[in-house]
């Protein structure tokens, strides 16, 4: 047995698992600031933020994106009405909520109404929460082309 290769193999196991933690650390700060940072860019009417940490450049943001959920929690209701609508490819035993939610999104956002059976069921609700990056977004979303075919 090589064992320089099994310690150095080992070395990289322990100082992954270090960064894990350091890593849940991490996202448990970001989760108890998030709240409080959302508050204060939508009071101050804020989309972005850049903030210069000198040695990179993080712009926080906040992100919205529609989910699609069965109104009352029924699922059921929702599968029937996804296989009534012609959307088996949604559905298996179950349907997926990010496929579902994806299909929502991507239906409003080119100014489509969704099914009247569907909207029968579903309740759509836009999750807002605050992400940062390093470099410049992207153009228009799928959520925020869908929002303005819900809003019409």
């Amino acid at each position: 047995m090589d064992m320089k290769l099994a310690k150095e193999y080992a070395e990289a196991i322990s100082e992954k698992r270090g960064l894990e933690d350091q890593l849940g650390t991490v996202k448990d700060k970001i989760a108890s600031l998030e709240r409080s940072i959302l508050n204060e860019m939508q009071e101050n009417q804020i989309d972005r933020l850049p903030i210069n940490l000198g040695h990179e450049k993080v712009t926080l943001y906040i992100h919205k994106q529609l989910w699609a959920k069965p109104k009352g929690g029924n699922r059921e209701a929702v599968i029937d009405t996804l296989l009534h609508c012609g959307l088996s490819d949604l559905v298996q035993d179950n349907y997926n909520s990010n496929t579902l939610s994806a299909y929502v999104r991507e239906r409003l956002a080119d100014g489509q109404q969704l099914q009247p059976t569907l909207e029968k069921v579903l309740d759509l609700t836009e999750v807002i929460s605050v992400r940062g990056r390093r470099s410049s977004a992207s153009s228009t979303s799928k959520t925020a082309a869908a929002m303005k075919t819900i809003r019409r």
